[in-house]
This record gives structure tokens, C-alpha cells and sequence, in this order.
């Protein structure tokens, strides 16, 4: 496949040896080009070889492109294509050091963005906050997508963990309630106002077996969640927004009001009044209780002024 670095910035080792043997593994063409673009405006910008750039020069191209992201050059996905290509690239010309006889100096700095950009891939596509306030009124007549909608975006739940709950997986301790979400390995926080939701969703619930049925009495499958968006979102007058991007924004909502990234990852509530109650015994100092104070985004009830 004949795509070969084209700046003369590079250098022969650079450019005839450690780019040809990393293409080999490309099977488009297409694909090449793409990471030769993006290493070769990288070296562009550092005016310099790759393989004399620094953690100041990835850095300093890690800003940039965020600059450029801020003022909407760039779009979200465009700035992690590029850091992970770069990534990619510098870690097999550091895997492979002794083979190529790298300084000892070159390191994979772009390693250190994938954390924020992971973190920053999972809040894209949220919801802005006047159409999930129309999306909820929309919905005030239908308890089930009532609720439904409310464990996606206050709790962040994902539509097959809400699709597997049992009215079992709820419990009440001095502190809150909790919910056992899904394969999670903790307890799930549920937040006062989802809770106020919920219960009145019970009230008119069994005591046992699936939280969310079909009409045939059956557990819903995720596909039903999905047509609820579609049904509602249409009816409220917003861009078709799925279940995902409304689960998206639990986490949006608590980095803007201040949550730090442990504490958002870890919240995830509801509430409820027909489970078991540990009296006397307090789930653990949590954060994902503190986390929630931050939010000043509540859900209400439906029908509630």
C-alpha cells in the first residue's frame, strides 16, 4: 500500500522504516492517508520530526485542538480521531524502541488525553435542557414513560438495565435509597425527587416481578424504550433523540453543576416506597448522594406545578 509520509519534516528513519512497517497492518488505503494527515500536521505544528516531539508538544497540540474545538472548528469526534491516531502511532514507535534504536526520551504522551476524551466521548450527544423540560411534558400523561424517562435521566440508567429491574432490586437505608442495577457491582444513589416519581408509579404496581411489564404482562425489551423516545419526542416537537443521548445527559447535568468525574460515574438514581428497609444502617458515606445535591435540575412529578 503506497501512502508515504510526504513532509519534509520527517526524517528516513521516521519516514522509510517505522511509518511503512505501521501501515502494514492498514487494510484500506483510505485509512492510511488518514493517519498520515493527522501525524503530519501534528509534525507541522511542532515544526519537527515526530521522533523529537515532547510531552510540551502534545500538549500544546492537545490545547489547540480544543481551542479550535471551543470556538467550532472542530467537532467532538474529530478531536479524538486525531489524539488517538497519534496515540496509536506513538505507541508502536514506542513498543517497538529497540527495534527502530529510540531515545530513551521518546514517550507515548498522547496516552495521557484518552481519559478525558473517553470521559468527554460519553457526555456527547446529551440532551439540552428545554427539550428534555418538553420531552417530560409530553410524556406527563404515560406514568410508565413517566418513569421510564426519569431513571434514564436523573438516574442513568441504560435502557436494558431498566428493562431488567425487579421491584426487588430496590432497597432503603437511613441514607437513601439504593437500587442493583443490571452487572453493576454498587448499589445505584436514587435521588429524592426520581424517588417521588417512582412511588407514585408503584402505587399502582404489584408488589413483586418486573418493575417495567408490556401489556402482555412480559419484560420489556429494549426496543420498547426506544419507540417511547421516538413516540414522545416526536409529540413534544425536538430532534428524535434517543434513549442513550437522554441517559447521556444525567452525566452532563452533574459535570455542569460542579460533580467531579468519580462522583458522576458513580451516581446513577430513583427512589421507591414498596421495598426492603434496613432500619438503623446506613449505606456508606457516598458521593453519589453529594453529587446529587450539586444538581439543581430536578424532575417533578407529572401533572405537578
Amino acid at each position: 500500500m503506497e501512502c508515504m509520509l510526504t513532509t519534509d519534516l520527517a526524517s528516513k528513519k521516521l519516514g522509510q522504516r517505522i511509518w511503512p512497517d505501521y501501515t502494514k497492518h492498514f487494510k484500506s488505503s483510505t485509512t492510511a492517508a488518514s493517519y498520515r494527515a493527522d501525524i503530519q500536521e501534528f509534525m507541522e505544528f511542532c515544526g519537527k520530526d515526530f521522533l523529537r516531539t515532547d510531552r510540551e508538544d502534545a500538549e500544546r497540540y492537545y490545547l489547540y485542538l480544543k481551542e479550535r474545538q471551543e470556538h467550532d472548528v472542530l467537532g467532538t469526534q474529530t478531536v479524538s480521531k486525531k489524539i488517538r491516531e497519534l496515540h496509536s502511532f506513538a505507541g508502536f514507535i514506542e513498543e517497538n524502541r529497540t527495534v527502530y534504536a529510540i531515545r530513551e526520551e521518546f514517550q507515548d504522551h498522547f496516552r495521557l488525553f484518552i481519559s478525558r476524551l473517553e470521559r468527554q466521548e460519553k457526555l456527547a450527544g446529551s440532551i439540552p435542557v428545554e427539550h428534555v423540560d418538553a420531552l417530560f411534558r409530553a410524556a406527563e400523561d404515560n406514568l410508565m414513560a413517566y418513569t421510564i424517562f426519569t431513571l434514564l435521566y436523573r438516574v442513568s440508567l441504560s435502557s436494558t438495565e431498566i428493562a431488567g429491574l425487579r421491584i426487588g432490586d430496590f432497597a432503603a437505608y437511613d441514607d437513601g435509597v439504593y437500587v442493583l442495577a443490571g452487572n453493576r457491582r454498587e448499589p445505584c444513589f436514587v435521588p429524592d425527587d426520581a424517588a417521588e416519581v417512582l412511588e407514585r408509579y408503584l402505587e399502582k404496581k404489584a408488589t413483586e416481578g418486573y418493575l417495567f411489564c408490556n401489556s402482555r404482562g412480559k419484560k420489556l425489551n429494549v426496543m420498547f424504550i426506544s419507540r417511547l423516545m421516538k413516540k414522545y419526542t416526536l409529540q413534544a416537537g425536538i430532534p428524535g433523540y434517543s434513549a442513550q443521548e437522554l441517559k447521556n445527559s444525567c452525566a452532563f447535568t452533574l459535570f455542569a453543576y460542579g460533580a467531579g468525574p468519580e462522583e458522576t460515574a458513580r451516581q446513577l438514581g430513583i427512589t421507591v416506597t414498596q421495598i426492603k428497609r434496613y432500619r438503623g444502617r446506613s449505606y456508606r458515606e457516598n458521593m453519589m448522594r453529594k453529587a446529587n445535591e450539586l444538581v439543581k435540575l430536578k424532575v417533578e412529578p407529572p401533572g405537578k406545578q
